[in-house]
């Protein structure tokens, strides 16, 4: 015999109706409750309002008389002022809530029904001169007497008819809410009632089926059970809504190095294993998962987590496992993905290994090219560097060692530090030593948020003499390697003094228009005739050079697209001139044809950095110029590695000071800026 279809249909159509009915019961009385909870909510919020009105209108007509009292008497009011100006806002922000209730516009409810809304607008107007009276008083940094006895004659004559009112609407409001609560609680019981036979009816229906179903269903767990409790890797089902399944391997809560509960969404569990770009990354990755249209193979290689690193916990640390892997199999039913077998795998060793080889990869890579930056610099100018970056850590040390235990005195330190470091990382990028740049470039990383603070104390300068260190090791390492190259020692100098010195800038300013993705051709013009200059000449323009050839990359050369806009040449050219006089004197110009100094632009910077108004509009060019030079200033918002800190050109200025130059500055916006260093012959 041919089973008849739908059989099931007959079998259940009484359970299936009586459900139906519960279904539409619990509906009606939801949609009823939620109605009517809704108008409760709105009454008690009103009523909640209505009566702080009273309280305020009490507190604020004690206060103005008790701030008469103390005005009277010649005491201090401040506090009665205080006491005033709270009741205020109070009473008014209680006031406004009610009457955006009235219009429907805030709160929890609709608007007020007509009687409700009558005594708003009678309290409102009860109000309004005690308002008039009030505001004159609070205002006023030293209240007049008159003032106050004005705002006390009208607050104690309407005081009385104002709470009065608001009782009256504090009364009306409660009996509403009254009503509408014993309505509610009729429906509920009537529905309860109903619930009840309904609920005994499927009860009995289905316990017979539900306790045979219990039992095939437990037979099956079990042997689940067993399954995922001797599996080492992570196992768990995800349903197309993001839940993680009932069904969980053991290892589970030891991987994710937490408990895991059936039912709870992948999202909450990754957002407290992973990074925000990972957790975005995964959400993108699964809704892909349920396509069944996208290539099996296609998603296997898009995987973001096939390598993820667990984040840590709230103290730093992380119990278990720091690396996973995350692999994801379709389970189909009629050709829809039905859900998704998650696969979990300790990869934390792995990982390890790689990050060592990595670390030693980098480390020797980090030899390598600084054996090769010593190799294309002139070993006099390296060792010059490293005595000269060895004096300057020293300096910083000793300073550490000698500060006196004052916020004014740890200040002045770190200023100092900042600009040594500043200018030993101006000379290591000339020099090409990239690694020595870097690790100033960190040493300023850490010193910037401290010049920001004005509550500095004795803990603050321990990172410090651990950075001086680290730079000391790097200074070390270079110095090791200059002792193994040997070979240039025996090699001929170069009789030109400016030669090494045109090298070092064109390679610092390749560099850093590579870094900041601009393009800049350097030219480097100096006589052939060498003139006769000093050791400690030659000293100053080895250290100030680089730093405007830098200056003049970071901040006078656009970008491309910056310069086509204007109308220029893509490539920028900086342009360093050497010139000598008859009488022995020395004159050099860095010049950029870059967007140039607008005095718009120092005066708007100026004032975003909150400098004051008057003073910034009174300054001359002149005066606007000079601020380039000044500690801290910077026209660019963001630092990186070459510009944005503010020390550049006051480091400059203290160079020339130093070196008895004149330092002169020429500009024009959108066409050029020139630096001009005049040096004077030795006497």
């Amino acid at each position: 015999m041919n089973p008849q279809p739908h059989t099931w249909l007959g079998k259940y159509r009484e359970l299936l109706a009586a459900i139906a009915l519960f279904l539409v019961l619990d509906l009606g009385v939801l949609i009823f409750n939620t109605y009517t909870s809704h108008l409760i909510e709105r009454d008690t919020a009103h009523i909640n309002t209505a009566g702080e009105l009273r309280v305020y209108s009490q507190q604020l007509t004690k206060a103005l008389l008790t701030l008469r009292m103390e005005m009277q008497s010649g005491d201090s009011y401040q506090t009665s002022q205080a006491q005033l100006s709270e009741s205020y806002s109070a009473f008014s922000t209680a006031l406004q809530h009610l009457q955006g209730l009235t219009l429907g516009s805030s709160g929890p409810g609709a608007s007020m029904d007509p009687q409700s809304r009558e005594l708003l607008d009678q309290l409102v107007e009860t109000w309004e001169p005690i308002n008039t009276g009030v505001l004159p008083v609070l205002n006023a940094a030293t209240p007049s007497a008159w003032d106050v006895d004005d705002a006390v004659n009208r607050a104690v004559t309407r005081n009385v008819r104002l709470m009065q009112l608001a009782d009256d609407l504090t009364r009306h409001l409660e009996a509403q809410a009254v009503s509408r609560a014993a309505s509610l609680r009729y429906i509920q019981l009537g529905a309860i009632f109903l619930a009840s036979l309904n609920f005994f009816f499927i009860v009995f229906k289905f316990i017979r089926r539900l306790l045979e179903s219990d039992r095939q269903i437990e037979a099956a767990r079990q042997e689940t059970r067993e399954i995922l409790d001797t599996v080492r890797e992570g196992l768990f089902l995800l349903d197309r809504d993001g839940h993680l399944g009932i069904q969980q391997s053991r290892s589970l809560p030891e991987l994710f190095g937490r408990p895991v509960a059936p039912g709870l969404k992948f999202d909450e569990l990754i957002a407290q294993l992973l990074e925000p770009e990972q957790q975005e990354a995964a959400r993108d990755y699964i809704d892909l998962l349920f396509n069944r249209k996208v290539k099996p193979a296609l998603l296997e290689e898009l995987n973001p987590l096939r390598e993820v690193t667990l984040a840590a916990g709230q103290d730093g640390r992380r119990k278990g496992p720091t690396h996973l892997s995350f692999e994801f199999t379709q389970v189909l039913e009629q050709g829809e993905v039905r859900a998704l077998l998650v696969t979990v795998f300790d990869i934390s060793r792995q990982m390890q290994l790689a990050r060592d080889l990595a670390g030693a990869e980098a480390r020797a890579s980090s030899e390598v090219e600084s054996l090769l930056a010593v190799l294309d610099q002139d070993p006099a100018q390296v060792r010059d560097f490293l005595k000269s970056g060895e004096d300057r850590l020293g300096m910083v040390n000793q300073a550490l060692q000698d500060v006196q235990p004052e916020a004014r005195a740890y200040a002045e330190l770190i200023n100092f530090a900042f600009r040594a470091i500043h200018s030993i990382k101006g000379e290591a990028g000339a020099l090409g030593l990239l690694e020595v740049s870097r690790q100033a470039h960190q040493f300023e990383d850490l010193l910037t948020p401290l010049r920001r603070r004005q509550d500095l104390t004795g803990d603050d300068l321990i990172p410090i003499a651990f950075q001086v260190g680290e730079l000391r090791q790097k200074l070390a390492q270079i110095g090791e390697v200059l002792a193994k190259v040997r070979r240039y020692q025996e090699a001929p100098v170069s009789q030109h003094p400016f030669v090494e010195l045109k090298k070092q800038i064109e390679h610092l300013a390749l560099k850093v228009a590579e870094d900041l993705n601009k393009k800049v051709r350097v030219e480097v013009n100096f006589p052939q005739q060498a003139p006769n200059l000093d050791e400690r000449l030659l000293r100053h323009l080895h250290e100030m050079l680089p730093q405007l050839v830098r200056n003049a990359v970071a901040h006078g050369i656009e970008s491309e697209a910056e310069r086509l806009q204007a109308g220029k040449l893509p490539e920028g050219t900086v342009r360093v001139e050497f010139a000598t006089t008859t009488e022995g004197s020395l004159s050099v110009s860095v010049r950029d044809d870059g967007r140039g100094i607008s005095c718009a632009r120092i005066r708007a910077r100026l004032l975003e950095l909150g400098h004051p108004h008057e003073l910034v509009e009174s300054m001359s060019e002149r005066e606007l110029m000079a601020t380039l030079f000044t500690p801290g200033f910077s026209l660019q918002e963001e630092a990186n590695e070459h510009a944005g800190r503010g020390v550049g050109l006051d480091l400059i200025r203290d160079m020339a000071s130093r070196a008895g130059a004149r330092i002169r500055l020429s500009t024009l916006p959108n066409a050029y800026t020139q630096f001009t260093l005049q040096f004077q012959p030795a006497s």
